[in-house]
């Protein structure tokens, strides 16, 4: 428990923080968005290979994803096209998860990287719709599992997918997450699709000049 609060004292303000920056502004600083998504996605892997080669030993975990981190940041950074889909799959595997908790099921990871798997596909087919509609959906789950955290206590990560948090006063907390992600990627696609529409049209006035 000592070591879950400690990590929640810092994961949950730098969710918070990273998802504020990607859901309002992820288009518009899209390599430091793939630098990010690609970060989160390699510690995550790291994390679960670290526990899987020394079971219970936390250091070894967080050395194996602090450099499996740096790795996938480093690939979606070079290999573009691999970021974009990482985008696309990340918002897929969230939009399947809010899906399972609006039925009050708990989130199946075969249906879960289906989803992943095809949202990524569409990202690389419509990069610009899918972009500004990934980095808002993901950056509203990051605000949101980082403030359910902070306040619940619940365990890193176990906030994935806004899962069952705890017995009783769970169904309650599920769905008070997916509202509030869902108010967040709404207002979040909006301020970027805002934004990136004022961009173009002062291009536009500045083209034939």
């Amino acid at each position: 428990m000592k070591t879950y609060a400690w990590s929640g004292q810092i994961t949950a303000p730098l969710a918070v923080a990273l998802g504020i920056l990607i859901c309002f502004w992820g288009y518009r600083i899209l390599k430091l968005t793939l630098g990010i998504m690609g970060f989160m996605a390699g510690a995550a892997a790291g994390w679960s290979l670290g526990l899987a080669l020394a079971p219970g030993n936390n250091a070894i975990a967080l050395i194996c994803a602090v450099i499996a981190g740096a790795i996938g940041a480093a690939l979606c950074v070079w290999l573009f096209f691999l970021g974009i889909f990482l985008l696309g799959a990340s918002a897929g595997a969230v939009v399947a998860a809010a899906l399972f908790t609006a039925a009050g099921n708990q989130p199946q990871p075969i249906l879960l990287l289906a989803f992943a798997g095809v949202f990524g596909v569409i990202a690389l087919v419509l990069q610009k719709l899918m972009i500004t509609l990934s980095t808002a959906s993901s950056g509203s789950y990051l605000i949101t599992a980082g403030i359910f955290q902070f306040f619940t206590g619940a365990q890193p990560l176990s906030l994935l997918w806004f899962d069952r948090l705890h017995p009783g006063s769970a169904g309650v907390l599920s769905y008070a997450a997916l509202a509030l992600w869902l108010v967040l990627a709404v207002s979040g696609l909006r301020f970027q699709y805002r934004g990136r529409r004022k961009k173009e049209e002062a291009a536009r006035k500045e083209g034939p000049a």
